[in-house]
């Protein structure tokens, strides 16, 4: 069954829910290939679904759910409005009747006993709307159930269609302002996520964008792959999207195609060659000369260089690889440069090797230990003969990294992943096994590679071809509590794979260990038969987290910067 998207009538309040489905299973077979526009392809199948098949696409709402509120003065719930210090939207969000306590670390919220619909917006556009009301066409759905508390909730779906403009939702049983704050229609078409979580477009017409920033003050930054620039974009009318009179071009600067981090008062981007910088500290102003920071990375090949900064300030930069498979290590590698040297200009051989071995590491982040982690995407067109030929289709497996130690060698170009071999041949998931190109060498045999002291394996092995290019782990403030630690994971999707596979951002669980616990599960995906169709132009690429919790993804083949929220219980 899968649920339209409308309205739901919680007893005397409305609120919005997503296009969710009911846990029916549409995952198709993985894709494989390298990615063009700066990542290799990777695929990521065989994951569970966990089913959710919405069509239409998630809309502004959820639904709304209890025990979300954040209590006064302290502990924050799942689903509260937390992070790093404790979030502050400016100005606090109000909604009639509604009561939301200040929470732990400084959330802020207005108890406005009836301040209504629209609402205060804080920097970076946390609408919550207040007092709405939905009219005509209520086709009831479930009957009456058992909210909670006593209380029995009346559950009416209303199609968008018939329902009236409503931006925001309040969870008026749990107190919380709700994060789908997107118009109606800006829903996400198509779009099907978990129940309770809505999808929109927060931004369009944008020039391939991938790399994604937030500054202290809420606004997104973007890098414009096609335009050569950095874009800052807001929401200050409290609409819910970011309209194109709300943005500003910082920068363009030739050859800016992914990388951007923020960092001890500058912005910092990259070219294939080189990483610059500029003074930055929040404005929406242009920016003024750059710095050249990192001179002679090599071009040609995988051409993006992600940049992340670890909590004592060091640069990394992650270089792919110059071919499907390459012949030495040379070049596919995590360099560093320490925080002292950013002040002027180094080369890439002048960088520290951190891990090498890795044959295109888009995605990089921290996680909440403040460890390095990543996702690489493998090769195409692999073929072993005493392995059944060609087994491209699901192997060489993309891999999740944990780079623990600095100095370590994770394969590349010696050794593969398995995901799935034939019956008979395979392994198992994770296995090591060398490169036809090399396990006649001499050297770098099977035996070779499974040995733990020559190779670092992978922390998990994820489906062939689907492209992981970006991953983050998720440290609460608007969504479940179930999700946070958890890494969401951007899959590109494949070019060379029957069927495609990727095309998704996927959820991976994390134990209480600080290591993955599940296989990726999807989280925002394309509702109809298969990973991609006509109706879903999106290739996830970049990641970050607003300033209430919400997650922002750009999607560089539709030019649009997707939001997700949460309304649910």
């Amino acid at each position: 069954m899968r649920t339209r998207l409308g309205l739901v009538y919680w007893a005397s309040a409305w609120t919005l829910f997503a296009a969710c489905g009911d846990g029916n299973n549409h995952h198709g077979a993985g894709d494989a290939g390298s990615s063009a526009s700066g990542g290799s392809r990777g695929t990521e199948g065989g994951l569970p679904t966990g089913g959710r098949t919405g069509s239409g696409g998630a809309g502004s709402g959820g639904r709304s759910g209890s025990g979300a509120s954040t209590g006064s003065g302290g502990a924050s719930p799942s689903g509260g409005i937390t992070g790093t210090g404790g979030v502050t939207t400016t100005g606090g969000s109000r909604a009639t009747g509604g009561s939301i306590g200040t929470g732990a670390g400084g959330t802020s919220g207005a108890a406005n006993g009836g301040s209504g619909a629209g609402g205060v917006t804080g920097r970076g556009g946390t609408l919550a709307t207040g007092g709405a009301q939905g009219t005509g066409g209520a086709a009831l759905d479930g009957g009456l159930r058992d909210g909670g508390g006593g209380a029995v909730d009346a559950r009416v779906e209303v199609a968008l269609g018939d329902a009236p403009a409503i931006d925001a939702a309040l969870d008026t049983r749990g107190g919380r302002s709700s994060t789908c704050v997107g118009p109606s229609s800006a829903a996400l078409a198509n779009a099907s996520l978990p129940p309770g979580y809505c999808a929109w477009t927060w931004a369009s017409n944008l020039s391939a964008p991938r790399g994604i920033a937030r500054n202290e003050a809420g606004d997104i930054l973007v890098v414009e792959q096609n335009a050569g620039r950095v874009t800052l974009l807001y929401d200050d009318d409290g609409n819910g999207v970011s309209d194109s009179s709300e943005r500003v071009v910082l920068t363009t600067t030739s050859g800016l195609n992914h990388g951007i981090a923020l960092s001890g008062g500058y912005l910092y981007a990259s070219s294939a060659t080189t990483v610059y910088r500029w003074a930055y500290t929040g404005g929406r102003q242009p920016l003024g000369s750059a710095q050249t920071v990192v001179t002679g990375i090599p071009s040609n090949g995988h051409s993006t260089r992600t940049l992340l900064f670890d909590r004592d300030g060091n640069l990394y930069v992650s270089v792919g690889s110059q071919s499907n498979v390459d012949t030495n290590i040379d070049r596919a590698r995590l360099i560093r440069y320490l925080a002292s040297a950013l002040g002027m200009s180094s080369t890439f051989a002048e960088g520290e090797a951190f891990a090498t071995g890795l044959r295109n590491e888009v995605g990089i982040t921290l996680d909440g230990q403040g460890r390095v982690w990543g996702v690489e995407n493998g090769s195409d067109d692999l073929s072993r003969s005493d392995l059944g030929g060609d087994i491209h289709t699901d192997n060489p497996g993309e891999k999740l990294n944990l780079f623990a130690q600095p100095g370590r060698f994770y394969g590349y170009p010696y050794c593969w992943t398995e995901y799935s071999l034939p019956t008979g041949v395979g392994m198992g998931r994770g296995t090591q096994w060398a490169y036809p190109s090399t396990m006649d060498d001499g050297t770098h045999n099977d035996a070779w590679c499974r040995n733990a002291t020559n190779v670092v394996l992978p922390a998990l092995a994820m489906q062939a071809h689907s492209a992981p290019l970006d991953i983050k782990f998720y440290a609460g403030g608007a969504f479940p509590a179930d999700m946070t630690g958890s890494a969401i994971v951007t899959f590109h999707g494949s070019w060379d794979r029957t069927p495609a596979t990727g095309y998704k951002v996927v959820r991976i669980p994390f134990g209480q260990d600080g290591m993955p616990s599940g296989d990726p599960t999807p989280f925002l995906e394309y509702s109809g038969a298969g990973d991609n169709g006509s109706g879903w132009p999106h290739r996830p690429v970049g990641i970050e987290t607003g300033i209430d919790g919400r997650l922002f993804i750009t999607s560089d083949a539709s030019g649009i910067v997707i939001a997700v929220g949460y309304n649910g219980s």
